[in-house]
């Protein structure tokens, strides 16, 4: 009876609490990322290959405001093309990714600073016949952000995109991260 009564009081506070919940606002926005692909040959193939693709990409975002504290947000980098070792010529790398996370977040003062959690896709096009692969994983970050008007919000953040060994099945171990800044502008 009391386990009865604990759940029909639990379900009843979250309704109250989600009817009591502004509407979700939406917000999109643009960033500069510098954005990194450490690539590791594990191979054990001559020649080592392993280097690191560093480029300045546009990351576009989008998300929704849920709860006072809760985002839910999409980042899509877009792909560059850049050279991350010259080890038996030039090995170039083009990284596309897509993720989605939830975005825990609080005020303190005019600043919102906040938390990214949620999955990620890394596509990567290597160069010189390397073809192409595509691999997901855990994706998280932390960021800032601060009001310059009631709609315009200017942010900076690091993301950790992917971390995934053998990348593929094709012998090299991967980690893709960005640091960007951008502006973003909520519809209200």
């Amino acid at each position: 009876m009391t386990k009865k009564l604990l759940a029909i009081a639990l379900g009843t506070a979250a309704t109250i609490g989600m009817a009591h919940a502004a509407p979700p606002t939406f917000y999109a926005g643009g960033d500069i990322a510098g954005f990194k692909s450490k690539i590791e040959d594990k191979s054990g193939i001559a020649p080592d290959v392993s280097g690191s693709a560093k480029a300045t990409s546009l990351r576009l975002r989008g998300g929704m405001h849920i709860l006072d504290w809760l985002d839910a947000e999409l980042h899509i980098v877009l792909p560059q093309d850049k050279e991350y070792s010259s080890a038996g010529g030039s090995n170039k790398v083009k990284t596309q990714v897509f993720g989605a996370f939830a975005k825990p977040n609080t005020n303190v003062g005019p600043v919102n600073l906040y938390g990214l959690v949620g999955f990620a896709q890394s596509k990567m096009e290597f160069g010189g016949g390397g073809g192409s692969e595509t691999e997901s994983g855990v994706a998280y970050g932390v960021g800032v952000q601060y009001p310059f008007t009631k709609n315009l919000s200017g942010s900076i953040d690091y993301v950790h995109y992917l971390k995934k060994s053998n990348f593929g099945g094709i012998g090299i171990d991967v980690t893709n991260s960005a640091i960007s800044a951008g502006v973003l502008y909520t519809f209200k």
